[in-house]
């Protein structure tokens, strides 16, 4: 089911933890760029906080189209290369949002980067599995997700205070450079060496963890829509009373990222001591606690709720994300369903939330939030235990 290479020690593993990391890098800060930008771009185009939540979920929806079909051919084409060549194609995209004059088009063209960033997200888990040692996954998978965080957060934070100096569109061009020098480190760093998957042997695989890799999946889409739900939002309700802030100080929050990269690049330590489930359900817990303290009318305690969020639902999502290709005798047919699923919970739940917003003011968002996460959870008190004979780093449930 895993590799039998990259561990640490191997000649290659500081490189394949270096490129993972500039690969989760240079995917999320496209993926995001335009989170901190709402307000603004809606402004430009006269619409509201539901329609400009189209601008994420029409990313992930991009993403949640395309895994299926990559997942099946990324294998055959060899995952390096599809990566690389999706990361191009994304950055191209982000160079034609420049360009656009109507919403629509706007839409239209961050569904097309969703659908090439879906490259990174279905092959890098399944490049990990195949890649390293059984005992390395869930340390160099946290590593990548670790990467994901930087990334997301940058890509906020470059835009927004890009854009405090310029327009959106200075923003946009900003974070897609940095994007692409990622890109280009990852690159270069990325062990050479394509890894292919046996489709026939994969298929003929025995599958006896089913439940446990749905499990994983719900976790992921249901945690995903809480998280991007709320951070679209967050610019919102930022922008109004009381606090009526602009872009660079809501980009600030983004900071709060840092907590999610720490706990995901220890996730396997937390798992390997306290069980798969405890690890889940702690993080859900963390994330629903920090969801709760947001609706203190102080920006001081509403980072301090987005750190808890952030350390919560990335420790979730780093464990469901490598326990669902590892438990799976297809890894990257495994990451492509994970990723449909998650990118499908944030797409909804980034327009649900925003609906939520707008009829129930900010105490609405949080009760949808908390109740989406009361849903994982109880997913994850169901799943029943499996036992694991080739990875020690993560024990199962």
């Amino acid at each position: 089911m895993s590799g039998t290479g990259l561990m640490p020690g191997h000649g290659d593993y500081a490189r394949a933890t270096a490129a993972l990391f500039f690969l989760g890098i240079a995917a999320f800060a496209q993926l995001y760029t335009v989170q901190p930008l709402l307000v603004p771009i809606g402004e430009e185009f006269g619409v509201g906080a539901a329609d400009t939540s189209w601008l994420m979920s029409a990313t992930t929806a991009g993403i949640a189209l395309a895994v299926l079909p990559v997942g099946h051919y990324s294998g055959r084409w060899g995952r390096r290369r599809t990566m690389l060549i999706g990361l191009a194609l994304a950055t191209l995209a982000g160079i034609a949002l420049l360009g656009v004059t109507s919403f629509a088009g706007l839409i239209a063209i961050r569904a097309v980067q969703g659908a090439a960033l879906s490259t990174v997200l279905v092959s890098a888990m399944a490049w990990v599995i195949a890649a390293a040692h059984p005992l390395a996954v869930t340390r160099l998978g946290g590593l990548y997700i670790a990467g994901t965080t930087v990334g997301g957060m940058t890509g906020r934070l470059v835009a927004g205070y890009a854009a405090e100096l310029g327009t959106w569109r200075t923003g946009v061009l900003t974070a897609t450079i940095v994007a692409a020098a990622a890109g280009g480190a990852a690159h270069l760093l990325l062990p050479g060496g394509e890894v292919y998957e046996d489709a026939v042997t994969a298929r003929s695989a025995p599958d006896p963890y089913r439940r446990i890799r749905l499990a994983m999946y719900a976790i992921g889409g249901l945690g995903m829509a809480t998280f991007v739900g709320i951070f679209n939002v967050m610019g919102y309700r930022l922008a109004g009373p009381p606090f009526h802030v602009g872009t660079a100080i809501t980009s600030t929050l983004f900071l709060t990222y840092l907590a999610g990269t720490a706990t995901s690049a220890i996730a396997g330590r937390i798992a390997a001591r306290t069980g798969l489930k405890v690890a889940v359900l702690s993080g859900l817990a963390v994330a629903t606690a920090g969801i709760a303290l947001t609706l203190v009318d102080s920006l001081v305690v509403m980072f301090i709720g987005l750190l808890a969020l952030c350390a919560g639902f990335f420790l979730a999502h780093a464990l469901a994300s490598s326990n669902a290709a590892r438990y799976s005798p297809r890894p990257s047919a495994a990451s492509s369903r994970y990723s449909l699923s998650y990118y499908a919970g944030s797409s909804i739940g980034g327009v649900l939330l925003g609906y939520a917003w707008e009829g129930g003011g900010w105490l609405g968002t949080v009760a949808g939030a908390v109740a989406l996460l009361a849903a994982a959870g109880l997913i994850v008190v169901l799943t029943p235990r499996a036992q694991s004979a080739t990875d020690d780093e993560a024990p199962a449930a």
